[in-house]
């Protein structure tokens, strides 16, 4: 059997895949698509765009892994027995099981992404903490320490080597300078708001209420694993109930990882920019890798 993987969104900006951009044909057409649909260039908003302009960064990097799978289909034609679009992937997954077309995706995506801008605002001075080389029971046990100081930290998502947690942005600085001082482990990343934390549970009842009815599902066309309790997902419903429960729960890789050892998957596909699903697949099945760092080889591949 054959998976195919969307990664989250992890930080991507114009500058770092600009080679990927001028020569990727997939990715102008998409762009172009994508520009008529939203009104504007989303390619020139990408070239300028901020950490703040988050319906721009999402809309860029969810146009940027269609047209990888556009590539993919181009290179492989071979559609998958699952899918699986962990945290932010689930938007791509919407379009390559069809429950969606580009255009409704490309606009949930937008409207989402300014809603959940202006909830992020109103939060205020919350971070998700990525951290690499911590053991969930080492975790556990120093967020309960914590919480006996009065100080709440969230697990918001387990994958593998690679821990999230949520927190305030003094107390995630302490939690960074703590682990500094721990061998072999660090931060990876910090990101500037809230994720699938459980604070963001009214954000999810407002996204569904005002920007997930305005689209319709349809019936998959190939299985979900999803990623909030490794379950496998075959009906429109529960799909998108699962994209909703993504706001607010905890990516939870290790229950996506048992489903896909359940399932005997041989061959995982890993589609899309920067990041790290790849190294944490590798070990355990064999994976391919389709991203803009080598989609310029695969293209030329295709050519020949």
């Amino acid at each position: 059997m054959v998976g195919l993987v969307f990664p989250g969104t992890a930080p991507s900006y114009y500058h770092d895949i600009v080679e990927y951009l001028k020569f990727n044909q997939y990715a102008r057409k998409r762009y172009d698509q994508a520009s008529e649909i939203l009104g504007y260039s989303i390619m020139d908003a990408f070239a300028e765009a901020k950490e703040e302009d988050l319906e721009v960064l999402e809309s860029a990097f969810f146009i940027n892994t269609i047209a990888l799978l556009d590539l993919y289909y181009q290179k492989y034609n071979y559609q998958p027995d699952v899918t699986i679009g962990p945290s932010f992937g689930g938007m791509a997954t919407s379009v390559q099981v069809q429950s969606l077309t580009f255009e409704e995706t490309l606009w949930l995506t937008h409207e989402s992404s300014k809603f959940s801008k202006k909830w992020f605002k109103r939060l205020g001075n919350y971070q998700t903490l990525l951290i690499y080389n911590l053991l969930l029971e080492d975790i556990k046990i120093l967020i309960a320490e914590y919480k006996n100081r009065g100080i709440d930290f969230e697990i918001v998502g387990y994958m593998d080597k690679i821990i999230c947690v949520c927190g305030d942005i003094e107390h995630i600085n302490e939690l960074k300078g703590y682990l500094n001082h721990k061998r072999k482990c660090f931060a990876v990343d910090t990101l500037n708001y809230p994720m699938h934390s459980k604070i963001l549970k009214p954000l999810k009842i407002e996204l569904e209420k005002e920007v997930y009815s305005k689209v319709d599902f349809k019936e998959l066309k190939n299985p979900v694993i999803s990623d909030v309790d490794g379950t496998l997902i075959t009906d429109k419903d529960a799909f998108k109930q699962t994209l909703l429960n993504g706001v607010y729960q905890p990516v939870r890789w290790d229950l996506v990882g048992n489903m896909m050892r359940k399932l005997e998957l041989e061959d995982v596909y890993v589609i899309g920019p920067k990041n790290i699903f790849a190294q944490l697949l590798k070990n355990q099945f064999n994976t391919i890798n389709i991203n803009p760092e080598n989609s310029k080889y695969l293209i030329q591949k295709e050519k020949v």
